[in-house]
């Protein structure tokens, strides 16, 4: 069983932009908090989708065809084998949820 988690207390302990910490996991599902600022690098997912869910501020996840703005309480999912990179002019907080979502350089996050 997950502990408890706290997700304003978890965002707030994050310190590095576009890392990722899981909170909980359920029915295969990882959820997970995560702020940016700046942008990640162009990446796609070819085995599971990715759902954003803002929490605090604003993010535009930029796709090829078309860019789509979220704001607080907004959620979007990404389709699987779509490429796409977040982007935040401001700090962002939100959550993501997906099967195993990388913080990694191949999943998009970018060389700090």
């Amino acid at each position: 069983m997950t502990p408890k988690a706290n997700i304003p207390d978890a965002l707030d302990a994050l310190s590095e932009h576009w890392s990722q910490k899981t909170l909980a996991e359920a029915n295969g599902n990882l959820f997970k908090v995560a702020k940016g600022l700046g942008a990640t690098h162009w990446h796609k997912h070819e085995n599971q989708d990715e759902l954003f869910i803002i929490y605090e501020g604003r993010m535009r996840i930029e796709m090829r065809d078309r860019n789509i703005e979220l704001g607080v309480g907004d959620i979007f999912t990404v389709p699987r084998g779509v490429e796409h990179r977040p982007v935040a002019d401001d700090e962002v907080k939100f959550l993501v949820v997906g099967l195993n979502i990388t913080s990694t350089k191949a999943g998009g996050k970018p060389n700090l």
